[in-house]
């Protein structure tokens, strides 16, 4: 669990292009999601106002980034094979799946997330 956390903590850095010595606030919480599946989530929020996060999806590591969002918060995948999506509003949150090219629906892997 300790190499996951400092992958996690490094593709973080990575992502927010901030050094080693900038203030990030880490919060990591596991969201309970349909089907009694289990979520593990890392944020991180650089002082200069950047966010990223990282997820452990089916034993995969997903670095994503902090994108606009109309209400509540959402990340958006960096790298790999089409954009994983975690959309979240309070304790809540939906993770779906666009796979490579725009014109690929965008599928929902896990809806009624919640972390508390």
């Amino acid at each position: 669990m300790v190499h996951i956390r400092q992958a996690i903590f490094a593709a973080a850095v990575c992502m927010l292009g901030t050094g080693a010595s900038a203030d990030i606030d880490i919060l990591s919480v596991t969201f309970n999601c349909e089907n009694n599946t289990q979520v593990p989530v890392s944020y991180f929020n650089a002082s200069d106002g950047q966010g990223a996060a990282a997820m452990l999806l089916e034993d995969q590591l997903i670095p994503m980034k902090q994108v606009q969002s109309g209400s509540g918060i959402r990340y958006e995948s960096v790298g790999g094979a089409g954009t994983y999506t975690l959309r979240s509003k309070g304790w809540e949150a939906t993770i779906s799946h666009q796979a490579d090219g725009d014109t690929a629906p965008e599928r929902v892997l896990f809806r009624d997330c919640t972390s508390r």
